[in-house]
């Protein structure tokens, strides 16, 4: 009994601190999300290069995606958490106290490959010592985002208030809780871990890099032969694929239907943001109720696919404000499920790859619709984009379907074992 009773309390332990360091690790996009674009303009950077910095951050997570997910599989989550911390306090230092374009772009190369380093690994830490499956998972991310998108409205209004004094405290207080993610990660990540031996830990560079390579080589197979990960994947590329122009399109598709000011922008960012939040407690309420996961992930399809095409046809600003919050909602409904799904269907030695792999192809998918739906943005209209994009989406029915069937097929086979 007493050794059960440490067991789920080592269990809880571990989502509490996954719940604290998620927390830490993001919070500083809150901080300095309203004033990031105009931090550089601040020091005479033209749009241009503003734009040039940003995709810096964005090819080199890209480009470290995978290999960091592989590093973390082959030496531990916990040396990759602790250089995600450290570049993380390196880039915040570095835009705080930089004030030219060179500095700057190192920095964002710096934030990028921490985010790299970041992804996967957290989440597969919590989840290979916390052994979580099915509901509880569920759950746990989508405690995780309630908790963050909480954050990030407070963030948000504390880092608007620090930029009236200077565009630098938001990235101040960033280097502080950056900081302090890197701490907590050092204490509280544990040092020895079930994948993780000591020959791995002692071999040379060399040997490092083809033991990546291995790793990368054989979680990319994994994912292209085991139908239900792939499946998976190919739900989230489609979600990806079809989310970006909503995204993108978002701002200027309310702010030209308001026409009296782009100050209602930050109102509906703070609406998002409890929108978000919102989406979260219904998740957590439907998953007490004993709501299936394929049931609530076939009914926030619809319910997006529905709310966008909506928004795409009516050209009331009061409408199309309702239907971009009841998207927020419901896609925070969808997406925790989405990281439990492929969670519970990953081996844990190779998790952090696998999680990496699908970040990485999501990016891609996303990239895609950026040039697809752009192009389509210029030639038809904004609108059209999102009614493409509700139409899309509906594809994921059927794998939806075929997600549910092969669960209950794999259930079966394990009661017959």
């Amino acid at each position: 009994m007493k050794k059960f009773l440490k067991t789920i309390e080592k269990k809880q332990f571990s989502i509490n601190i996954f719940y604290l360091l998620n927390a830490l690790f993001f919070v500083h996009l809150g901080f300095i999300g309203a004033i990031y674009i105009v931090f550089f303009y601040n020091f005479g950077i033209s749009k241009l290069h503003t734009n040039m910095l940003s995709s810096i951050f964005a090819i080199t997570v890209f480009l470290f995606e995978i290999p960091s997910g592989a590093y973390s599989d082959l030496f531990g989550t916990r040396k990759s958490l602790l250089l995600s911390g450290g570049l993380l306090v390196l880039s915040m230092t570095l835009f705080a106290f930089g004030n030219n374009l060179w500095v700057f772009a190192l920095a964002q190369g710096f934030w990028g490959i921490s985010f790299a380093f970041e992804s996967g690994a957290l989440d597969a830490w919590m989840v290979n010592n916390s052994q979580s499956k099915g509901t509880q998972l569920d759950n746990t991310f989508a405690r995780a985002r309630k908790i963050n998108n909480l954050l990030s409205i407070l963030a948000g209004f504390i880092g608007g208030l620090l930029s009236n004094f200077s565009l630098r405290w938001p990235w101040l207080l960033s280097v502080i809780t950056s900081i302090s993610y890197l701490a907590l990660v050092y204490i509280f990540v544990n040092k020895e871990e079930k994948y993780v031996t000591d020959s791995e830990s002692a071999i040379s560079f060399k040997q490092g890099l083809e033991s990546i390579k291995l790793i990368t080589k054989n979680s990319i197979e994994y994912c292209l032969i085991n139908p239900v990960v792939k499946t998976i994947i190919i739900f989230n590329l489609i979600i990806s694929f079809s989310f970006s122009p909503i995204f993108v399109y978002w701002s200027p598709y309310l702010n030209g239907l308001f026409n009296k000011g782009i100050w209602i922008l930050g109102w509906i960012w703070v609406m998002i943001k409890f929108s978000n939040f919102i989406g979260n407690a219904i998740l957590e309420h439907l998953l007490k109720t004993n709501n299936n996961r394929y049931k609530i992930m076939r009914t926030s399809v619809a319910c997006i696919s529905i709310v966008v095409v909506t928004a795409s046809l009516y050209k009331n600003f009061i409408v199309v404000l309702l239907m971009f919050i009841l998207f927020e909602i419901f896609i925070e409904i969808l997406q925790p499920l989405q990281s439990a799904l492929i969670n519970d269907w990953i081996p844990d030695g190779e998790r952090a790859t696998i999680l990496s792999f699908n970040s990485m192809a999501c990016r891609a998918s996303n990239f895609l619709s950026l040039m697809v739906m752009g192009y389509l943005g210029d030639k038809v209209s904004m609108s059209f984009t999102w009614s493409l994009s509700g139409i899309i989406i509906m594809s994921n029915f059927a794998v939806i379907a075929y997600l549910k069937a092969k669960e209950i097929r794999h259930a079966n086979i394990k009661k017959q074992n």
